[in-house]
């Protein structure tokens, strides 16, 4: 059978060609949802190359505005959630997460986009494992590189998925949820990095007029939270700290697009040296 035959054949939603998923998330009250159309508007103009191996998983936390999801010529999955909780950061990208479709994913803030040559190596890069990674922004004065945007992580799934995700019990309420989210990977052992300053994050101008939130950001109630869990992990230790709150509303998958998937390089050498990634675990996924 052909390779293209066999690349034919296969279920209209499988994504296994897919080498990295970008995650994303909104809440939008005012006029239109502008923000995110926009957004994947530019990366439509993106190469092939790049389009073919990105998932987009967009999560719509529970917007009252009434709308319908356009066509993309992108990969992409749109969720919705369907309870109305403020703040519910943490439940968004936990959902985004459980319908990444591949081990590499990004954790992206509306406000940040990736230029092509970040978005290149992110998908040809190797498995970040044990480490997550921020990424450098461009000074726009300056044009230097500078800290990178506090919500943007570059991880590994799987590592996602051992240290529960984010906490759930900060839902509802603003702030924390990083920082806490952070913390936690820190502490069993996650390491934090920066991709090289040569491959940047480049903030967008949103209008925050009309197409953003007006929700109130006040920490009151979520920081006397995130001490408590402090003190968990520092007084009781490993994987202390973390509610296991997870997935805790619910939501309905609103669109699902698909490109062409493209046909791989065979790689028939691989299979046949099962006994060498069983024997040394190092090279083993």
């Amino acid at each position: 059978m052909k390779d293209s035959d066999i690349v034919k054949k296969r279920h209209m939603l499988d994504k296994q060609h897919i080498k990295l998923t970008y995650i994303t998330h909104f809440y939008c009250n005012q006029a239109n949802i502008n923000s995110v159309e926009s957004l994947l508007r530019e990366y439509e103009n993106y190469p092939d190359d790049i389009k073919d191996q990105v998932e987009f998983v967009i999560v719509d936390d529970c917007s009252p505005l009434k709308y319908k999801v356009n066509h993309f010529d992108l990969n992409i999955t749109w969720l919705k959630i369907t309870e109305d909780i403020e703040w519910n950061q943490a439940g968004a990208r936990n959902l985004g997460v459980v319908y990444a479709k591949s081990d590499k994913i990004i954790l992206m803030d509306l406000d940040c986009k990736l230029p092509e040559d970040t978005f290149r190596y992110l998908v040809n890069a190797g498995n970040p494992e044990r480490s997550f990674y921020r990424i450098y922004r461009t000074d726009p004065q300056t044009k230097k590189a500078c800290r990178g945007h506090p919500n943007v992580f570059f991880l590994s799934r799987a590592r996602f998925f051992r240290l529960y995700g984010y906490d759930e019990e900060f839902a509802g309420h603003y702030g924390a949820e990083d920082y806490r989210f952070v913390k936690f990977h820190k502490d069993h052992g996650s390491k934090p990095k920066y991709l090289a300053k040569k491959f940047r994050c480049i903030d967008r101008n949103i209008d925050r007029e009309k197409s953003y939130h007006s929700l109130n950001r006040d920490l009151s109630h979520n920081t006397p939270i995130d001490l408590r869990k402090k003190l968990e992990i520092s007084r009781f230790g490993k994987e202390y700290g973390h509610s296991r709150i997870f997935l805790n509303f619910t939501w309905s998958i609103d669109t699902i697009y698909s490109r062409t998937a493209p046909i791989p390089v065979q790689k028939r050498w691989w299979r046949p040296l099962w006994w060498f990634r069983y024997l040394f675990r190092c090279f083993s996924v």
